[in-house]
């Protein structure tokens, strides 16, 4: 029988071994991000096990109940009812059962290969980002350029689609402020490439309409160290909008300058959830210049995605009821309030739709490109009455 290793480092790998010396309890722990208690996410591979039977572990998930969002008391924890994402070849990603035992999360699996990953939920890499990056640049309608700089000196890279004119709109797409919820890259790779496709007629009117700036990875340093929310300095950056600082959070810092210059008409932050069993759009509806021309465009923006994409549908609220006050430390509440502008944040789910279950792969990597795929046209439906 070859010995089995259990490991987080490898890219964007996140987990702590605490004793992989018996198969049948593999014991490993959430790593906290650095500078930072943040955890949840994780990401390691298991060699050696194939055909056998192990158990994995992970010690003390419950502790997390402390840090759940306010209002989430009526719904699932991230640990219920959902298993996580493995893949043998880092390619194709579908779901083993997980449940929650005591205070643990355990995963009892056979992997039929000698390599096998585990993720909350598919990783999208640094290197595949940088990929996608370099094929949509080679259209003469995109320029590339670096917005800022992180705390540990990566490039945060900014994509201008199309050119800005007399009576054109602005709209801004930024992804990947959390690391782990790595379903917004997949969601780019569906909507770049259609975006610079020369054939596609609605990506053709829609950059007659409007300038598109995309920033594809806020926060490249938590992602290359396998981080839940934090960058490198340890910030939540989706807490930083409204007082960014050059130390701690210069990516906000940056992209928000940027935004000064150019303005903003169309606002959109990336993120995934990890209880809610549905796409989550939220809104302006509570920011304090809120009024009711942004409360029916976003109603507006919500039934163009649904005629486009049938992963999205009315009905699911804020959960427990929206906030009274908008946080404003939050990016879409921030850039809304701002810029007077339809500010929305997207939420795709880490487990699954309620009402188009995938029993084999859960909410995938497909299904979120295809959503980003679907996302110009709602757009193009909204962008003539953005002002």
């Amino acid at each position: 029988m070859m010995d089995i290793s259990v490991t987080g480092q490898i890219p964007a790998g996140s987990i702590v071994v605490e004793d992989a010396s018996d198969p049948s309890d593999i014991r490993l722990r959430l790593a906290p991000d650095h500078a930072s208690t943040m955890r949840g996410g994780y990401h390691f591979r298991v060699t050696g096990a194939r055909g056998q039977a192990v158990r994995l572990r992970i010690l003390d998930v419950r502790d997390l109940e402390a840090d759940r969002l306010a209002g989430r008391d009526g719904y699932e924890d991230a640990w219920t009812n959902t298993g996580p994402h493995v893949s043998y070849d880092r390619r194709d990603w579908f779901r083993v059962p997980g449940r929650v035992v005591g205070r643990d999360y355990v995963i009892d699996h056979v992997p039929a290969s000698d390599v096998c990953y585990y993720a909350s939920w598919a990783p999208y890499p640094l290197d595949r980002e940088l990929d996608l990056i370099a094929r949509v640049a080679q259209s003469s309608r995109v320029r590339v350029a670096p917005v800022a700089r992180t705390v540990m000196g990566a490039d945060v890279d900014l994509l201008t689609i199309g050119e800005a004119g007399p009576g054109k709109r602005t709209c801004w797409i930024i992804a990947r402020q959390h690391p782990s919820e790595s379903m917004s890259g997949y969601f780019l790779e569906g909507m770049l490439p259609r975006l610079v496709d020369d054939h596609d007629p609605v990506a053709r009117q829609l950059l007659d309409r409007a300038v598109i700036h995309v920033v594809p990875n806020m926060n490249p340093d938590g992602t290359r160290l396998g981080h839940t929310r934090g960058n490198g300095a340890g910030a939540n950056l989706n807490r930083e909008w409204a007082d960014p600082s050059p130390d701690r959070s210069p990516e906000v810092l940056a992209v928000r300058a940027r935004m000064e210059a150019t303005g903003v008409d169309f606002f959109m932050d990336c993120h995934g959830d990890e209880e809610l069993r549905c796409v989550f759009l939220g809104g302006p509806l509570e920011i304090p210049s809120r009024t009711p021309r942004l409360a029916s465009l976003f109603g507006q923006f919500e039934r163009a995605w649904m005629a486009v994409s049938p992963e999205y549908e009315l009905g699911h609220g804020y959960p427990g009821g929206p906030p009274e006050t908008a946080d404003l430390r939050m990016a879409w509440n921030w850039v809304a309030e701002r810029f007077g502008c339809l500010g929305v944040l997207l939420e795709q789910p880490f487990k699954d739709t309620s009402w188009a279950t995938d029993p084999v792969r859960g909410w995938s990597p497909q299904r979120a490109t295809l959503l980003g795929h679907s996302f110009p046209a709602a757009l193009n439906q909204v962008v003539a009455h953005l002002r």
